[in-house]
């Protein structure tokens, strides 16, 4: 995939089998930039963008909100607001149903220097069963990762904290790619992969294999 498009393209297709049909893929809410000039995809209904944008929902989105305050995932209705304080919140989640935006999940990106960025789906009865969650959080990291870099060159990262082959074993894994495996392609043992990894994990402060990849694509150790 070559360009944001082609990435795009197959991000949408991907999340269609879920049941999701809108997406966008932002930066995160700062008090100097506009929603408009946050975005870097933008797969919502025409009609609803414009609306979006000229009515400023996003001061008063819960869901823009919540992406400050949670590095974790999350559906749409657990971005907590008060519906009597709030009523240009409730207005908002409830215009967004009108275009088929009944129910979403966020994937909040927060990196290293205090930026961060945000990929948003939404559909009509989209599929949250078990299993779900976790690959649609890793493909709205990856799709980000690529739309961003191809958009722009990536800044040189002078604060990693990977070694090379660190990073090198990270990617393998990205892609799939066992611990033997691993040793195979980089001719090394499967015990070193595996340490490597271990390593990788400590630094990162990841739980586990699919969290040590996740966390080095959201500090930029690692691209797609």
């Amino acid at each position: 995939m070559q360009t944001p498009a082609e990435v795009e393209a197959l991000f949408r297709a991907s999340i269609a089998q879920a049941g999701f049909g809108t997406y966008v893929m932002c930066g995160l809410p700062d008090a100097q930039t506009q929603f408009r000039n946050r975005v870097l995809a933008n797969g919502w209904p025409a009609e609803w963008s414009r609306i979006y944008l000229t009515d400023d929902f996003a001061r008063n989105d819960p869901v823009e909100r919540h992406c400050l305050r949670s590095a974790e995932p999350f559906e749409w209705g657990d971005a907590p607001y008060d519906p009597e304080t709030e009523k240009l919140a409730g207005l908002i989640m409830h215009r967004a149903a009108d275009f088929g935006m009944k129910q979403g999940f966020c994937v909040p990106i927060h990196y290293g220097d205090g930026s961060g960025a945000a990929v948003s789906i939404a559909g009509e009865r989209p599929d949250f069963g078990p299993g779900v969650k976790p690959a649609l959080y890793l493909m709205a990291l990856y799709a980000h990762q690529r739309v961003r870099g191809l958009i722009r060159r990536p800044a040189q990262n002078s604060g990693g904290i990977l070694t090379e082959r660190e990073k090198e074993v990270l990617r393998w894994a990205l892609a799939g790619k066992t611990d033997w495996e691993i040793g195979v392609i980089l001719r090394i043992s499967e015990r070193t992969a595996r340490a490597h990894m271990t390593n990788a994990a400590k630094k990162l402060h990841a739980a586990n294999r699919t969290s040590t990849v996740v966390q080095a694509l959201r500090r930029g150790e690692i691209s797609l």
